[in-house]
């Protein structure tokens, strides 16, 4: 199964997902069977991370430092199983891409803490945290029904 975590920028809230997913996937010993990634729809490709994002993410054991910015491509759109979306905005701009509705997943509200304190990236991860919990839950029962689990 591959999952794209898709935002606006990619320096913020995807990364901050992807790290916090592959940490759930680690735990629950999935990391064979899930790959996942981040990218922005509007991306700088390269640009670092934001560094409160590192700060609020190494505070729960996840390592994010290294992540750099990328666009999400048209070329790439079909080889994603899953996209895990931080609005109903950009799961709206990837249905008008062609993506299927049940291929988006769209979280509750996932407040953009771009240019924000530490406590607005704190209070993302957690939002995070809370929403990957429902999509880890999915996407389990999606890999029940294809037999890899």
């Amino acid at each position: 199964m591959k999952v794209l975590f898709v935002c606006t920028g990619n320096t913020c809230r995807s990364p901050m997902a992807q790290g916090i997913f592959r940490k759930m996937l680690l735990e629950k010993g999935l990391e064979e069977q899930v790959l996942c990634q981040s990218a922005g729809l509007s991306a700088v490709e390269g640009a670092p991370v934001s560094e409160n994002a590192v700060l609020a993410c190494r505070e729960i054991g996840v390592d994010i430092s290294e992540h750099r910015a990328r666009r999400l491509t048209a070329e790439e759109l079909p080889m994603w199983d899953l996209y895990f979306t931080m609005s109903q905005t950009h799961g709206y701009i990837l249905r008008q891409a062609g993506i299927p509705e049940g291929s988006i997943y769209v979280p509750g509200t996932v407040e953009d803490p771009f240019g924000g304190s530490l406590d607005d990236y704190r209070r993302c991860r957690d939002q995070l945290a809370a929403e990957l919990q429902g999509f880890m839950a999915e996407l389990e029962h999606r890999l029940q029904i294809r037999g890899s689990l």
